[in-house]
């Protein structure tokens, strides 16, 4: 359910979002906000206090592997997978009217959002109450002849006895929803949103905790949240999310994803965002990474003539690590370890190659990843990830499959999708002063 071919995407995230009793319309133009909340955090409802920080980053770090062998390249068709622990922020949404609360989450992985509906024939264990929308007077089933329905080719589509649309979303480890495609009021912080197409899912299972709904899809494909809003505000989001949390004080802070217009002012840099099947991903161009003076193409030790494939990355808020080709991988860790020449420790996770003592690695390298028109910078807390108190990694890994520009490397960078000029932009933030 989330990255292509990633775990959970982030994508995965879970959006808290809070709303009014009653539905209202929303003028177009408008621009909103909501807090994107870590699973880690103390205001998530996965928080567990009992782990140590070491087994909450383990499990990250087990995410990105797996999600970046879910990426396969040029795939007409495609699996997504949910897995416990799996989503990155957590998000509150409601549906209906009158409004019903849904905890759900947040995935830039995929498209068709669902939630669980009554009358369940089959659902998975959940704490809350579920949505019933016999009881919304803005619900509306979609007709299997409709445009809508006849449109979504990201997930299963059938035609039910009634002739309602119906989906099937089905998941790489098993999981799964099945339903009617439908329209509904949705509510976005202080802001509702009408007429906006889900799943109401009557048979669900698989891997899913009590405390998740559903999941929203925040894709660029048709049916996704973003792509619909596109109706209400400039096709534009951004995000700027804040440090792994560490300490207390950043396990009560969140991050913000904004819809729609925001002033990014200077210091931007922008890459274009490149089309490609399936659409839901977002596609950029890395052309090379740079260690310091050494810059190594993403053809480097290959054919030099070849072009450089254009949208051969996925930027993706759901993955923790940045995936890059085995071989550039390999070039970049390198080139960090020739620089630092420092004595190198073992991961204490078993996950990660390139470790130090957090004390000795005082002045790191710069690094610059090299997209199509634009040069991001990443510093030490985007380079190397703390693995346990004394020890931190490299926050890379490599892949055979299509690359991902992961979160930590995004951290404490204002990210945003143009999706209107299709391009991605860049600044460094300060994300916990937003």
């Amino acid at each position: 359910m989330a990255f292509p071919s990633l775990v959970l995407a982030t994508t995965l995230a879970i959006l808290y979002i809070s709303s009014p009793a009653t539905a209202t319309g929303v003028e177009s133009g408008g621009t909103f906000s909501i807090d994107l909340i870590h699973r880690d955090s103390i205001k998530s409802p996965f928080y567990d206090g009992s782990m140590t920080f070491s087994q909450r980053l383990a499990h990250a770090l087990q995410r990105s592997f797996i999600n970046a062998k879910r990426y396969k390249e040029n795939a007409t068709t495609y699996q997504t997978q949910i897995i416990p622990d799996h989503g990155e922020f957590l998000v509150n949404i409601s549906f209906g009217n009158p409004s019903h609360k849904v905890m759900a989450i947040a995935d830039t992985g995929s498209d068709l959002s669902w939630i669980q509906c009554k009358p369940c024939i089959k659902c998975y264990k959940h704490k809350g109450t579920l949505f019933d929308p016999k009881k919304s007077s803005t619900y509306k089933p979609l007709d299997c002849d409709s445009t809508i329905c006849k449109g979504i080719d990201t997930v299963d589509i059938s035609c039910s006895t009634t002739k309602t649309c119906e989906f099937f979303e089905s998941y790489a480890d098993g999981s799964f929803s099945n339903g009617s495609v439908s329209t509904e009021t949705l509510g976005l912080g202080d802001r509702f949103l009408l007429n906006i197409v889900f799943g109401c899912g009557f048979s669900n299972g698989g891997i899913f905790r009590s405390t998740w709904g559903g999941v929203i899809g925040l894709g660029g494909g048709d049916v996704s949240l973003v792509t619909q809003i596109r109706s209400f505000v400039p096709g534009r989001f951004s995000y700027c999310l804040i440090p792994y949390p560490l300490n207390d004080d950043l396990l009560n802070k969140s991050s913000k994803m904004t819809f729609g217009d925001i002033d990014f002012g200077p210091n931007i840099v922008s890459t274009p965002l490149v089309p490609k099947s399936p659409k839901t991903f977002y596609y950029v161009t890395l052309e090379a990474v740079s260690v310091g003076n050494r810059r190594m193409n993403i053809h480097d030790g290959l054919n030099f003539s070849k072009p450089v494939p254009k949208g051969n990355m996925i930027v993706d808020s759901g993955t923790t690590l940045t995936m890059l080709p085995h071989r550039l991988y390999k070039n970049v860790e390198m080139a960090i370890k020739d620089s630092l020449n420092l004595r190198t420790m073992k991961d204490p996770q078993k996950q990660l190659n390139l470790c130090y003592r957090a004390t000795k690695v005082i002045d790191v390298p710069k690094v610059i990843m090299h997209f199509d028109g634009a040069d991001v910078e990443l510093t030490r807390d985007n380079i190397f990830v703390t693995v346990s108190k004394h020890i931190i990694c490299l926050a890379m890994g490599s892949t055979t499959d299509l690359p991902v520009f992961g979160n930590l490397a995004q951290m404490n960078f204002m990210v945003g999708f143009d999706l209107d000029n299709r391009k991605v932009s860049f600044k460094p933030t300060n994300c916990e002063k937003l």
